[in-house]
Protein backbone atom coordinates (compact mmCIF):
# COMPACT_ATOMS: atom_id res chain seq x y z
CA UNK A 1 0.00 0.00 0.00
CA UNK A 2 0.95 3.20 -0.77
CA UNK A 3 2.21 5.58 1.65
CA UNK A 4 -0.53 7.98 0.60
CA UNK A 5 -2.95 6.11 -0.52
CA UNK A 6 -5.23 7.28 2.48
CA UNK A 7 -5.01 11.04 0.47
CA UNK A 8 -5.21 9.39 -3.07
CA UNK A 9 -8.44 7.60 -2.71
CA UNK A 10 -10.40 10.78 -1.61
CA UNK A 11 -9.57 14.41 -2.83
CA UNK A 12 -11.94 16.07 -0.72
CA UNK A 13 -11.19 19.13 0.72
CA UNK A 14 -11.69 17.28 4.24
CA UNK A 15 -9.62 14.18 3.16
CA UNK A 16 -6.68 17.00 2.13
CA UNK A 17 -6.74 18.87 5.39
CA UNK A 18 -6.58 15.59 7.86
CA UNK A 19 -4.09 14.19 5.51
CA UNK A 20 -2.01 17.17 6.67
CA UNK A 21 -2.13 16.18 10.41
CA UNK A 22 -2.63 12.83 10.16
CA UNK A 23 -0.03 11.78 7.81
CA UNK A 24 3.73 12.06 7.92
CA UNK A 25 6.76 12.43 10.24
CA UNK A 26 6.61 15.71 12.30
CA UNK A 27 10.06 17.14 13.99
CA UNK A 28 7.32 19.35 15.89
CA UNK A 29 4.20 20.04 16.88
CA UNK A 30 3.94 23.30 14.95
CA UNK A 31 1.86 21.65 12.42
CA UNK A 32 -0.65 20.94 14.83
CA UNK A 33 -1.13 24.40 16.34
CA UNK A 34 -1.06 26.00 13.16
CA UNK A 35 -3.72 23.55 11.74
CA UNK A 36 -6.08 24.60 14.60
CA UNK A 37 -5.38 28.33 14.32
CA UNK A 38 -6.99 27.95 10.51
CA UNK A 39 -9.75 26.75 11.78
CA UNK A 40 -10.44 29.27 14.19
CA UNK A 41 -10.12 31.82 11.23
CA UNK A 42 -13.77 31.13 10.43
CA UNK A 43 -15.34 34.09 12.04
CA UNK A 44 -12.47 36.56 10.16
CA UNK A 45 -13.97 38.08 7.05
CA UNK A 46 -10.59 38.52 5.73
CA UNK A 47 -8.60 36.83 2.97
CA UNK A 48 -5.54 38.33 4.10
CA UNK A 49 -4.16 37.28 7.74
CA UNK A 50 -1.10 38.73 8.99
CA UNK A 51 1.71 37.22 10.91
CA UNK A 52 0.77 39.80 14.15
CA UNK A 53 -3.17 38.10 13.92
CA UNK A 54 -1.96 34.57 13.71
CA UNK A 55 -0.09 34.47 16.37
CA UNK A 56 -2.05 34.81 19.48
CA UNK A 57 -3.91 31.82 18.02
CA UNK A 58 -1.16 30.00 16.96
CA UNK A 59 0.91 30.62 20.34
CA UNK A 60 -2.43 30.07 22.98
CA UNK A 61 -2.84 25.97 21.42
CA UNK A 62 1.31 25.67 21.55
CA UNK A 63 1.01 27.48 25.49
CA UNK A 64 -1.74 25.26 25.98
CA UNK A 65 -0.06 21.98 25.55
CA UNK A 66 3.39 22.82 27.14
CA UNK A 67 1.11 23.63 30.15
CA UNK A 68 1.12 19.60 30.14
CA UNK A 69 4.58 19.42 30.20
CA UNK A 70 5.19 16.98 26.92
CA UNK A 71 7.40 17.52 24.63
CA UNK A 72 6.89 19.01 21.39
CA UNK A 73 10.42 18.79 20.02
CA UNK A 74 12.06 16.45 18.80
CA UNK A 75 15.95 16.10 18.02
CA UNK A 76 18.90 18.33 19.11
CA UNK A 77 19.14 22.09 20.00
CA UNK A 78 16.31 23.75 21.59
CA UNK A 79 13.84 26.28 20.03
CA UNK A 80 13.68 30.16 20.50
CA UNK A 81 9.76 29.63 20.53
CA UNK A 82 9.28 27.27 22.91
CA UNK A 83 11.56 28.61 25.36
CA UNK A 84 9.66 31.94 25.24
CA UNK A 85 5.58 29.90 25.07
CA UNK A 86 7.37 28.44 28.72
CA UNK A 87 8.62 31.20 30.44
CA UNK A 88 5.17 32.88 29.50
CA UNK A 89 2.89 30.05 30.98
CA UNK A 90 5.27 30.71 34.01
CA UNK A 91 4.82 33.79 33.62
CA UNK A 92 8.29 35.39 33.86
CA UNK A 93 7.92 37.19 30.51
CA UNK A 94 5.19 39.37 29.13
CA UNK A 95 2.54 38.35 27.00
CA UNK A 96 3.75 41.33 24.53
CA UNK A 97 7.10 39.49 24.49
CA UNK A 98 5.75 36.27 24.02
CA UNK A 99 3.80 37.15 20.87
CA UNK A 100 6.93 39.10 19.11
CA UNK A 101 8.91 36.18 19.74
CA UNK A 102 5.96 33.79 18.14
CA UNK A 103 5.94 36.15 15.47
CA UNK A 104 9.07 36.18 14.24
CA UNK A 105 10.40 32.40 15.29
CA UNK A 106 7.35 30.44 15.33
CA UNK A 107 6.48 30.50 11.23
CA UNK A 108 9.67 30.25 9.94
CA UNK A 109 9.34 26.47 8.48
CA UNK A 110 5.91 24.99 9.64
CA UNK A 111 3.99 27.77 6.42
CA UNK A 112 5.93 26.26 3.90
CA UNK A 113 6.26 22.71 5.09
CA UNK A 114 2.66 22.56 6.21
CA UNK A 115 1.11 21.44 3.12
CA UNK A 116 3.72 18.64 2.66
CA UNK A 117 2.64 14.91 2.55
CA UNK A 118 5.20 11.99 2.53
CA UNK A 119 7.11 10.83 -0.30
CA UNK A 120 7.55 14.58 -1.92
CA UNK A 121 3.47 14.16 -1.98
CA UNK A 122 1.66 18.10 -1.39
CA UNK A 123 -2.43 18.85 -0.35
CA UNK A 124 -4.52 21.52 -1.82
CA UNK A 125 -3.12 24.58 -0.64
CA UNK A 126 -4.86 26.22 2.37
CA UNK A 127 -3.04 29.49 2.38
CA UNK A 128 -0.24 30.97 0.77
CA UNK A 129 2.32 33.12 2.12
CA UNK A 130 1.83 36.96 1.42
CA UNK A 131 3.14 40.45 2.39
CA UNK A 132 0.85 43.14 2.42
CA UNK A 133 1.20 47.00 3.42
CA UNK A 134 4.69 45.43 4.60
CA UNK A 135 3.33 43.26 7.19
CA UNK A 136 4.02 39.20 6.44
CA UNK A 137 1.14 37.10 6.74
CA UNK A 138 -0.88 34.37 4.46
CA UNK A 139 -3.56 34.82 2.04
CA UNK A 140 -6.32 32.35 2.59
CA UNK A 141 -7.68 30.24 -0.03
CA UNK A 142 -10.92 29.27 -1.24
CA UNK A 143 -10.37 25.80 -0.02
CA UNK A 144 -9.96 26.55 3.39
CA UNK A 145 -13.09 28.77 3.07
CA UNK A 146 -14.79 25.91 2.45
CA UNK A 147 -13.47 23.93 5.01
CA UNK A 148 -14.55 26.27 7.31
CA UNK A 149 -18.14 25.64 6.46
CA UNK A 150 -17.81 21.79 6.19
CA UNK A 151 -19.97 19.97 8.22
CA UNK A 152 -17.00 18.10 9.71
CA UNK A 153 -15.65 21.62 11.06
CA UNK A 154 -16.16 20.62 14.81
CA UNK A 155 -14.73 17.17 14.62
CA UNK A 156 -11.35 18.45 12.99
CA UNK A 157 -10.67 20.46 16.59
CA UNK A 158 -10.77 16.83 18.02
CA UNK A 159 -9.12 15.21 15.62
CA UNK A 160 -5.92 17.45 15.64
CA UNK A 161 -6.38 17.08 18.83
CA UNK A 162 -6.12 13.62 19.53
CA UNK A 163 -3.26 13.13 17.10
CA UNK A 164 -1.23 15.86 18.90
CA UNK A 165 -1.37 13.80 22.32
CA UNK A 166 -0.48 10.24 20.85
CA UNK A 167 2.70 12.30 19.09
CA UNK A 168 3.72 14.04 22.32
CA UNK A 169 3.08 11.23 24.94
CA UNK A 170 5.30 9.13 22.41
CA UNK A 171 8.49 11.65 22.65
CA UNK A 172 7.99 11.81 25.54
CA UNK A 173 8.78 8.54 26.74
CA UNK A 174 11.37 7.86 24.04
CA UNK A 175 9.69 3.81 24.00
CA UNK A 176 7.10 2.00 22.65
CA UNK A 177 4.05 2.49 24.91
CA UNK A 178 1.46 -0.05 25.18
CA UNK A 179 -1.73 1.77 24.22
CA UNK A 180 -5.05 0.11 25.70
CA UNK A 181 -8.63 0.80 25.97
CA UNK A 182 -10.35 1.66 28.76
CA UNK A 183 -14.01 0.56 27.71
CA UNK A 184 -15.68 2.01 30.71
CA UNK A 185 -14.09 5.10 29.99
CA UNK A 186 -13.80 4.85 26.61
CA UNK A 187 -10.15 6.32 26.85
CA UNK A 188 -6.83 5.41 25.73
CA UNK A 189 -3.85 4.73 28.13
CA UNK A 190 -0.74 3.00 28.80
CA UNK A 191 0.74 1.77 31.58
CA UNK A 192 4.36 2.97 32.82
CA UNK A 193 7.41 0.33 33.23
CA UNK A 194 7.38 -0.16 37.05
CA UNK A 195 10.32 2.07 38.18
CA UNK A 196 11.09 2.21 42.34
CA UNK A 197 8.86 5.60 42.31
CA UNK A 198 6.09 4.57 40.26
CA UNK A 199 6.06 1.22 42.17
CA UNK A 200 5.90 3.21 45.55
CA UNK A 201 3.50 5.79 44.62
CA UNK A 202 1.54 3.74 42.30
CA UNK A 203 1.66 6.07 39.03
CA UNK A 204 1.37 3.79 36.32
CA UNK A 205 -1.27 5.10 34.21
CA UNK A 206 -0.79 7.75 31.88
CA UNK A 207 -3.67 8.77 30.06
CA UNK A 208 -3.71 9.33 26.59
CA UNK A 209 -6.94 10.34 24.37
CA UNK A 210 -10.55 9.59 24.24
CA UNK A 211 -10.37 7.32 21.57
CA UNK A 212 -12.78 8.92 19.27
CA UNK A 213 -10.75 11.71 18.91
CA UNK A 214 -8.19 9.58 17.23
CA UNK A 215 -9.99 7.04 15.36
CA UNK A 216 -12.74 9.77 13.50
CA UNK A 217 -9.95 11.11 11.19
CA UNK A 218 -8.89 7.83 9.67
CA UNK A 219 -12.91 7.16 9.13
CA UNK A 220 -12.97 10.37 7.33
CA UNK A 221 -16.13 11.20 9.87
CA UNK A 222 -18.30 8.53 8.75
CA UNK A 223 -19.44 5.19 10.38
CA UNK A 224 -17.38 2.32 9.67
CA UNK A 225 -20.40 0.47 8.32
CA UNK A 226 -22.71 2.45 6.82
CA UNK A 227 -20.71 5.63 5.71
CA UNK A 228 -23.22 7.89 7.49
CA UNK A 229 -21.58 10.89 8.92
CA UNK A 230 -21.07 11.14 12.39
CA UNK A 231 -19.92 13.48 15.24
CA UNK A 232 -17.52 12.61 18.15
CA UNK A 233 -18.89 15.59 20.24
CA UNK A 234 -20.64 14.51 23.14
CA UNK A 235 -24.64 14.53 23.52
CA UNK A 236 -24.95 15.40 19.66
CA UNK A 237 -28.12 13.52 17.61
CA UNK A 238 -25.34 11.81 14.95
CA UNK A 239 -22.89 11.28 18.29
CA UNK A 240 -21.00 8.18 17.32
CA UNK A 241 -20.32 4.64 19.33
CA UNK A 242 -17.00 2.94 20.15
CA UNK A 243 -17.84 -0.63 18.76
CA UNK A 244 -15.55 -4.11 18.07
CA UNK A 245 -15.87 -5.64 15.14
CA UNK A 246 -15.30 -8.59 16.21
CA UNK A 247 -18.03 -8.78 19.18
CA UNK A 248 -16.07 -8.93 22.73
CA UNK A 249 -18.56 -11.86 23.46
CA UNK A 250 -16.63 -13.81 21.34
CA UNK A 251 -13.98 -13.56 23.58
CA UNK A 252 -15.85 -15.19 26.43
CA UNK A 253 -16.99 -18.46 24.40
CA UNK A 254 -13.61 -18.86 22.87
CA UNK A 255 -10.42 -20.93 24.43
CA UNK A 256 -7.89 -18.67 22.58
CA UNK A 257 -6.91 -15.01 24.06
CA UNK A 258 -8.13 -12.90 20.78
CA UNK A 259 -7.20 -9.69 22.24
CA UNK A 260 -10.34 -7.89 20.83
CA UNK A 261 -9.91 -5.33 22.76
CA UNK A 262 -7.61 -3.61 21.21
CA UNK A 263 -6.82 -0.64 18.61
CA UNK A 264 -6.58 -2.62 15.88
CA UNK A 265 -10.12 -4.11 16.44
CA UNK A 266 -12.29 -0.37 17.48
CA UNK A 267 -13.82 1.61 15.56
CA UNK A 268 -16.63 4.05 15.17
CA UNK A 269 -20.17 3.61 14.21
CA UNK A 270 -23.61 5.39 14.13
CA UNK A 271 -26.06 4.47 17.00
CA UNK A 272 -27.96 2.72 14.34
CA UNK A 273 -25.85 0.18 13.48
CA UNK A 274 -24.01 -0.24 16.64
CA UNK A 275 -27.15 -0.70 19.02
CA UNK A 276 -29.79 -3.53 19.01
CA UNK A 277 -32.30 -1.45 20.03
CA UNK A 278 -31.79 0.40 16.99
CA UNK A 279 -31.60 -2.78 14.56
CA UNK A 280 -27.42 -2.61 15.21
CA UNK A 281 -24.40 -5.17 15.24
CA UNK A 282 -24.75 -5.61 19.13
CA UNK A 283 -23.13 -9.40 19.33
CA UNK A 284 -23.56 -10.13 15.89
CA UNK A 285 -20.85 -10.87 13.84
CA UNK A 286 -20.12 -8.64 10.88
CA UNK A 287 -19.83 -10.05 7.09
CA UNK A 288 -16.52 -10.49 6.14
CA UNK A 289 -16.26 -7.37 3.77
CA UNK A 290 -16.23 -5.27 6.49
CA UNK A 291 -13.37 -7.32 8.34
CA UNK A 292 -11.14 -6.41 4.75
CA UNK A 293 -12.51 -2.99 5.86
CA UNK A 294 -11.05 -2.98 9.07
CA UNK A 295 -7.49 -4.11 7.27
CA UNK A 296 -7.74 -1.17 5.28
CA UNK A 297 -8.68 1.06 8.20
CA UNK A 298 -5.21 -0.08 9.92
CA UNK A 299 -3.33 0.29 7.13
CA UNK A 300 -4.31 3.97 7.36
CA UNK A 301 -3.27 4.03 10.91
CA UNK A 302 0.37 2.57 10.61
CA UNK A 303 0.54 5.39 7.54
CA UNK A 304 0.59 7.66 10.64
CA UNK A 305 3.60 8.31 12.88
CA UNK A 306 2.40 7.84 16.05
CA UNK A 307 2.02 4.79 18.79
CA UNK A 308 -1.09 3.76 17.39
CA UNK A 309 0.50 2.55 14.38
CA UNK A 310 3.17 0.56 16.29
CA UNK A 311 0.78 -1.03 18.61
CA UNK A 312 -1.00 -2.32 15.46
CA UNK A 313 2.06 -3.65 14.39
CA UNK A 314 3.35 -5.19 17.89
CA UNK A 315 -0.04 -6.74 17.99
CA UNK A 316 -0.71 -7.82 14.36
CA UNK A 317 2.28 -8.22 12.62
CA UNK A 318 5.14 -6.54 10.54
CA UNK A 319 4.07 -7.12 7.28
CA UNK A 320 0.53 -6.42 5.70
CA UNK A 321 0.37 -10.19 4.79
CA UNK A 322 0.60 -11.06 8.37
CA UNK A 323 -1.66 -8.28 9.77
CA UNK A 324 -4.28 -9.33 7.33
CA UNK A 325 -4.19 -12.72 8.17
CA UNK A 326 -4.09 -12.04 12.23
CA UNK A 327 -7.27 -10.18 11.03
CA UNK A 328 -8.82 -12.93 8.95
CA UNK A 329 -7.88 -15.56 11.84
CA UNK A 330 -10.05 -14.03 14.33
CA UNK A 331 -12.84 -13.84 12.39
CA UNK A 332 -12.82 -17.46 11.40
CA UNK A 333 -12.60 -18.34 15.34
CA UNK A 334 -15.48 -16.24 15.38
CA UNK A 335 -17.39 -17.53 12.71
CA UNK A 336 -17.00 -20.99 14.39
CA UNK A 337 -18.90 -19.34 17.33
CA UNK A 338 -21.18 -17.08 15.69
CA UNK A 339 -21.99 -17.39 12.02
CA UNK A 340 -21.37 -13.70 10.00
CA UNK A 341 -24.76 -12.35 9.33
CA UNK A 342 -24.97 -9.10 10.20
CA UNK A 343 -24.68 -5.76 7.79
CA UNK A 344 -26.42 -2.53 7.89
CA UNK A 345 -30.01 -2.00 6.59
CA UNK A 346 -28.55 0.99 4.28
CA UNK A 347 -25.33 2.32 3.42
CA UNK A 348 -24.70 5.96 1.92
CA UNK A 349 -22.87 7.39 -0.72
CA UNK A 350 -19.53 9.34 -0.18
Amino acid sequence: MSEVSFFHSDESIETNFRSIFLLGANTATYKFALAKSLLELKENNKTFVSLDELSPFFSKHLVEHIKQNKKQLVGKGTSKLLNALYLYSQEQISEDLMLNVTKNEGFKIVLDAFHNLPKRQRSISFFEKAVQDKKKGIILTDSLFQLLDSSDYENFFNEIEGRWNLVESAWSENHLINVQYDTNTEQLYYLKPVSNNSFLHSHLRTNLTPVRKPLNGYQKGKCFYCNKSISIESNKKNTCDVDHVIPMSIQYASKYDLQLNEVWNLVLACQECNRWEQGGKAGNVPLKKYILALNKRNEWLIESNHPLKENIIFKTGKTSEKRIDYLLKRFEIACDIRKESWSPKYTYKD
